[in-house]
């Protein structure tokens, strides 16, 4: 007949059955060898009113008019389509412990320079005294004083911008000449050079 598979391509001979197929509405012929490749690309055997679709559990309406159905209400739906209908749910951040103010810039303070600039001290002068606090005016801004004898210097800590490096607010030989606040030894330096929060170190 001069036919070709619309499949595989090949000319089929003469006395060898045709299948008819409907894609997308256009009439496709195919080849014996080819009728299950027709099937699993979704053709339609011409003349057929509807698709098998046993696999679903139920008898189905026809392929076009399932998908002319509104969406959402189909009567006997498996529950993965109907789980589809369903509004999309932001997924949930994940729970970050994140630790205090404080504890965060003494984090920041020992690994900046300074910090390494504190242990260095500490090894020539000894251990100083430290206290963390508020730096005034400025809630996002964390106070570290480190005193010791005749020395004291003093740093800021912006939580708030963590791209912004620790520096330096003030240094002097006295610690008389410091205020209140910042003599409220509140924090440790430990052996290694490290600041640590007082109950923290208290711990080690």
């Amino acid at each position: 007949m001069g036919a070709t598979c619309a499949i595989c391509g090949r000319s089929i001979l003469a006395g060898e059955r045709v299948h008819e197929f409907s894609n997308g509405g256009e009439e496709q012929a195919v080849c014996e060898l080819c009728v299950a490749r027709a099937e699993r690309l979704g053709w339609r055997a011409a003349g057929a009113e509807e698709p098998e679709r046993q696999e679903r559990g139920h008898e189905g309406r026809g392929r076009l008019r399932g998908l002319l159905r509104p969406r959402g209400r189909r009567p006997g739906a498996a529950p993965v389509a109907a789980e589809s209908t369903k509004p999309h749910r932001p997924r949930p951040l994940p729970a970050v412990d994140a630790p205090p103010p404080f504890e965060r810039a003494v984090a920041r303070f020992n690994s900046s320079e300074a910090g390494r600039a504190v242990v260095g001290l500490t090894r020539t002068l000894g251990r100083p005294r430290a206290s963390v606090g508020a730096s005034a005016g400025t809630p996002d801004e964390v106070r570290v004083t480190v005193a010791w004898e005749l020395s004291w210097y003093q740093w800021g800590v912006d939580i708030a911008d963590e791209l912004r490096p620790v520096f330096e607010l003030g240094k002097g030989g006295q610690v008389d000449q410091l205020d209140a606040a910042a003599k409220q030894w509140n924090a440790i330096v430990g052996e290694d050079g490290k600041l640590r929060l007082a109950a923290e170190g208290a711990r080690r």
